[in-house]
């Protein structure tokens, strides 16, 4: 089957791109041919551009931005790494910046299939077009419409009155829906009248050799200590990551940019480019321990069997950490505050992962079925 693939826009995130990698993987793997679709943002008219050159001229004036205010020229340098990963690796689409571009796409390349999913591509405040995310553009279509792993984020409700009235109706066209949290199973229900079966994310649908071949017999420089992937800076999270490396006595490593595009801290532009793919996969397999916020900074934690922490980060989306700790018996890994007894005492706590593998070989076979039955027709 031909199927296109609707996720996030790729290139600036880690864990975006790996779960997009994964997807087209599996589906490889069972005979298929996966493209995702590459849905950028619509484009700005003047009157936006303007007032965004006037707000980051004001932040830059009063010292709270460092980092040039036309930096999307520079992005070309900051992503070539990601970059390149994806156009060596996944097979995108042309870039779609309207509903109409989408539409047309579709049209033309007569898919049998489209999936939506993974990652946050059902939280509004993340999606270019949420109504795209429940494909408003195939109206009168009869392709098959299927949502494997796809996420709201957050247990609680963001959408809209009339973006729950338009989701709702669209979400009644799928032909089967999966949710990468159980609360979205809970929100599927009782917001749109559906029903969701709760999967696990598409990077967990692969053993760890298939991300270990991706820097075999690369020269990648190899690191031992606590390895960090920390997104969203706060004392209380470096309160942690001290406490950890005094304890195991190790040193910290990390593999991701100096400086986040989220927060331009940094005048020096250097400091915003994106280490390559296969560096950021080593990192993790590499550790000793690991401390993230992100929540594939804690997948790539459990597929290489590593001792972690996880630093929960609200505004980003909690509940996905929670899910699947919970299904993996992993909840005392997860820390929302600085707490050096409750860290002490997990340090001295054995990780052992042959009972968290079994578990995870139960959902990874339960997501497969789901996925394999969706596609037959």
């Amino acid at each position: 089957m031909k199927i296109a693939i609707m996720t996030q826009p790729l290139g600036k995130n880690y864990g975006g791109i790996m779960q997009a990698w994964a997807l087209q993987q599996v589906l490889k793997n069972a005979g298929h041919e996966p493209v995702t679709i590459d849905r950028q943002a619509d484009v700005k008219g003047p009157a936006y551009t303007a007032a965004r050159f006037g707000y980051r001229a004001l932040q830059k004036v009063l010292g709270k931005r460092k980092a040039p205010i036309n930096i999307e020229r520079y992005l070309p340098t900051i992503l070539q790494q990601t970059n390149e990963f994806i156009g060596q690796h996944l097979k995108m689409s042309e870039p779609l910046n309207s509903t109409a571009k989408l539409k047309a796409h579709f049209e033309r390349e007569q898919y049998d299939a489209v999936i939506v999913g993974s990652d946050q591509t059902w939280r509004p405040c993340y999606s270019p077009n949420i109504d795209n995310f429940f494909l408003d553009f195939l109206q009168g279509s009869d392709i098959k419409r299927i949502a494997y792993a796809s996420s709201f984020g957050v247990e609680e409700w963001e959408y809209t009155k009339e973006q729950t009235q338009r989701c709702a109706a669209l979400a009644k066209q799928f032909y089967a829906i999966s949710v990468r949290e159980n609360s979205g199973v809970d929100l599927c229900r009782d917001y749109f009248g559906v029903e969701a079966t709760h999967v696990v994310d598409p990077t967990l649908l692969l053993e760890r050799s298939s991300y270990e071949a991706l820097y075999k017999n690369k020269e990648i420089h190899e690191r031992q200590g606590v390895c960090t992937y920390i997104l969203d800076q706060a004392n209380w999270k470096n309160q942690v990551v001290e406490t950890v490396k005094r304890e195991l006595n190790e040193v910290q490593y990390y593999n991701q940019p100096k400086a986040s595009l989220s927060e331009f801290s940094s005048s020096n532009l250097g400091d915003y480019n994106m280490p390559s793919i296969d560096e950021w996969i080593k990192g993790f397999a590499d550790a000793k321990f690991v401390i993230t916020d992100s929540f594939h900074g804690t997948v790539f934690s459990i597929l290489f069997n590593k001792p972690f922490i996880s630093l929960i980060n609200p505004s980003r989306g909690a509940s996905r950490f929670y899910s699947l700790a919970d299904r993996l018996g992993l909840s005392e890994r997860l820390f929302s505050k600085f707490d050096e007894f409750a860290v002490k005492e997990l340090l001295s706590v054995e990780f052992h992962y042959p009972d968290i593998s079994h578990k995870l070989m139960g959902l990874r076979r339960e997501s497969e079925r789901f996925l394999a039955g969706a596609l037959i027709y």
